[in-house]
């Protein structure tokens, strides 16, 4: 009888871990951001990524890609996924998490250990909202650098002039000058309805970009470093909107950038704007299908809108929150999954060299173009090498980057949130004034002296008062907390 029962009990065992073996890997939905649809060749790379998880952590994982329009419809409606992409900028972080849609994962982090030690301490707190971490940081031009991209051809082989890699903001108008002389009927700075990109990243730290509240950079040290304003009334904000206008009547900025929808880096002027790090020009390049040199102009800061740049949250409704956690730190600690996101097919969509960097194929310039920094940690696996001998990539340069960050201006408020709830009302009739002004604004098109006197007008009769009181309570409040 003895026996027998040990022989039933070995066999229950046999049966159980056939059963296990035999189950389908659990199946995920992760949304990616991206500005129209998915990498052509998507498919393709998904099966390789899938293959490659469910042999690592039986998991696999539909890559849902959205614009930032179809994600907000799709939380709007509810529709089902696992794991997002989120930022300050797409698919809000700050809205979500006060809305419970992400998953608090603060304490689930200790059972992810390679996880959580790929994140740099100063950044987890940029992934909480009201003290509870809500979404993993992503390792990437964490601080805000912003740069000039310079027609090398043009500049400095056909004008003689030598690289300046550090060109203040005012300063690049001789640039632009120099330029429309030899090109009257052509734009120096050519640009879409969003204006210059990341002109103001440094100008503000940001509480809301949407609503244009925050702390002014160049209070630091001074007794109004933590008051809340509108950069509405911020010195640098204003002065920079102007000289953008200058700019504009000059005839330097296309006409119709206002109502111009998209300028994709390949086809705008020989001089554009990008926030990123000394090493990205590579990447620029390779974008603008041209030989570049950088100049940076502002930075760098460090700020929680600065980490919250790119991150990754877990759904609050999924049934598979640990999966969804083994697959993120997947993503963020494995280097052969992480290129094969970034990069897809070795030998058809890139190839790798001996110096550490890949170079990516045509195909995989055209098939595979994808907003690679979030997808997860920017700073894992190899670098693209450039396709310019005089632009050279360097494979260290994240080590670098990071050791620039030591001169950083940091934020006075890292981790804080605004809720926006007890002023939801006034919040959204101020964004949609901004919307109305934002676009002949940001590109030069109208005069700062007379639309920002009548936005805040019209923004005080909806309650700006109310929302900078409100940000202002919840900042001290938070400062308080953090001080105990």
């Amino acid at each position: 009888m003895k026996k027998f029962l040990l022989l039933a009990l070995a066999l229950v065992m046999l049966l159980s871990c056939t059963a296990a073996f035999a189950d389908e890997p659990v199946h995920l939905v992760w949304w990616m951001g991206c500005t129209s649809d998915a990498p052509i060749d998507w498919a393709e790379v998904e099966d390789a990524l899938n293959a490659y998880s469910a042999e690592k952590i039986g998991v696999t994982c539909e890559f849902k890609y959205m614009t930032s329009d179809q994600i907000s419809r799709a939380t709007d409606t509810g529709e089902y996924f696992d794991i997002a992409f989120t930022c300050d900028w797409y698919n809000d972080f700050a809205t979500n998490a006060a809305r419970g849609m992400f998953l608090d994962i603060t304490d689930m982090i200790n059972d992810y250990p390679a996880l959580k030690d790929s994140v740099l301490d100063i950044a987890w707190p940029a992934g909480a909202y009201n003290g509870r971490i809500y979404a993993v940081p992503h390792m990437k031009d964490i601080g805000m650098e912003i740069f000039w991209i310079i027609d090398s051809d043009y500049y400095l082989n056909e004008k003689g002039l030598e690289a300046d890699h550090y060109i203040s903001f005012d300063g690049i108008e001789s640039y632009l000058e120099m330029y429309k002389k030899d090109h009257p009927d052509d734009y120096p700075y050519k640009m879409a309805y969003s204006g210059i990109t990341s002109w103001q990243n440094c100008l503000v730290d940001w509480i809301s970009m949407e609503y244009l509240i925050g702390l002014d950079w160049d209070a630091q040290g001074t007794e109004d470093e933590l008051k809340v304003k509108t950069a509405l009334e911020v010195p640098r904000w204003i002065e920079r909107l102007r000289t953008i206008h200058s700019w504009y009547e000059k005839g330097y900025i296309n006409p119709d950038a206002a109502v111009t929808e998209s300028m994709g880096r390949s086809v705008a002027g020989v001089v554009q704007s990008g926030q990123g790090w000394f090493g990205a020009e590579t990447i620029w390049s390779n974008a603008r299908q041209k030989a570049s040199y950088i100049s940076r102009y502002d930075g760098p800061y460090m700020s929680s809108s600065s980490i919250r740049g790119s991150m990754t949250a877990i759904s609050a409704a999924t049934p598979h929150a640990k999966e969804a956690m083994a697959l993120i730190e997947l993503m963020n600690t494995d280097p052969t999954y992480r290129e094969i996101a970034r990069y897809g097919i070795e030998g058809k969509h890139y190839i790798k060299n001996d110096d550490g960097t890949v170079t990516k194929t045509d195909l995989g310039n055209t098939n595979m173009s994808l907003w690679a920094y979030t997808q997860g940690h920017y700073t894992l696996g190899p670098v693209e090498a450039s396709a310019f001998e005089s632009v050279p990539a360097d494979p260290d340069q994240w080590a670098k980057v990071f050791e620039g960050y030591k001169d950083a201006t940091m934020t006075s408020m890292m981790g804080f949130t605004f809720d926006i709830a007890p002023v939801e009302t006034q919040c959204l009739a101020i964004a949609s004034i901004i919307e109305e002004y934002k676009r002949e604004l940001y590109t030069g098109t109208s005069d700062p002296d007379v639309v920002i006197p009548e936005m805040l007008e019209r923004m005080n009769e909806v309650g700006l008062q109310d929302v900078l009181a409100e940000a202002q309570a919840q900042l001290d409040a938070f400062k308080a907390a953090e001080a105990k």
